[in-house]
């Protein structure tokens, strides 16, 4: 169940893109648990909103690759924690994120983004395994896909997994794969 995943993670990670557009406080709430997860925002620009529900109660970090600013001071102010990470194109190094979070012995994070940041987690390396629902949907090539990783021009360019569990959830399946 997702509930329980988001339970058992030590941290949970979204890009600002589904911030903006979900406003979620990302707390674990539907099930008992002894501790909340870190909340993660991947924020290349620092567009959080000061009131965006995902800072509420502190327990959060921003990651961003923008210079420490007058916005970054006011989320400090509140206890939300800033990172800094630019990599040599000015975006968030997700490497040395996933560094700064085995520092902080946050060794499990559960990702819920959308596909720009799925896709850059992937060609960082930084992805173990995926954990995918299946809904019984079909919504066409309009649709958003899960990860932008650019175009497929040939077939030796697909990623390849190894499919470790299937488990239906309601009507909905829960597959688990490892790259």
């Amino acid at each position: 169940m997702l509930f329980r995943a988001v339970a058992l993670s030590l941290a949970l990670m979204i890009g600002i893109g589904t911030l903006l557009a979900d406003n979620p406080r990302l707390t674990v709430r539907h099930v008992d648990t002894s501790r909340q997860p870190l909340r993660i925002v991947v924020d290349r620009h620092l567009q959080i909103p000061l009131d965006a529900r995902v800072l509420e109660g502190g327990n959060a970090l921003v990651v961003t690759a923008g210079p420490p600013d007058e916005k970054a001071a006011r989320l400090m102010e509140r206890g939300i924690a800033v990172l800094h990470l630019p990599d040599s194109e000015g975006k968030v190094d997700l490497a040395k994120l996933m560094r700064a979070l085995a520092e902080r012995e946050l060794n499990e994070v559960l990702v819920e983004s959308g596909n720009r940041l799925n896709g850059a987690l992937l060609r960082a390396g930084v992805v173990d395994e995926l954990i995918v629902y299946l809904a019984p949907h079909l919504l066409g090539d309009t649709a958003r896909g899960m990860f932008d990783l650019g175009v497929l021009t040939a077939l030796d360019q697909r990623r390849e997994l190894t499919i470790c569990d299937v488990s239906r959830i309601g009507p909905d399946l829960r597959i688990l794969a490892r790259l």
